[in-house]
């Protein structure tokens, strides 16, 4: 059975508009929305979901599909 947990994350009122406003784009939830972010980080320990929300300037197009070292 998987197990669900709500965490509170504390950030400022313009990080979390800016989350509502890219994630009505996609079409997700809030937490759906930063649940995917987490995962798409670089140095994420969870598994890379299939769909990219967003590239940086360091973004490659190479096999693995991953961006480069030192993207922020």
């Amino acid at each position: 059975m998987t197990r669900s947990v709500i965490a509170s994350v504390s950030m400022p009122s313009e990080m979390a508009d800016e989350i509502d406003e890219h994630r009505e784009q996609y079409g997700m939830e809030f937490s759906e929305y930063v649940r995917h972010c987490v995962r798409q980080a670089n140095d994420s320990p969870f598994d890379t979901p299939e769909t990219v929300l967003c590239k940086d300037e360091n973004y490659e197009n190479g096999e693995t599909g991953r961006r480069n070292e030192g993207a922020a």
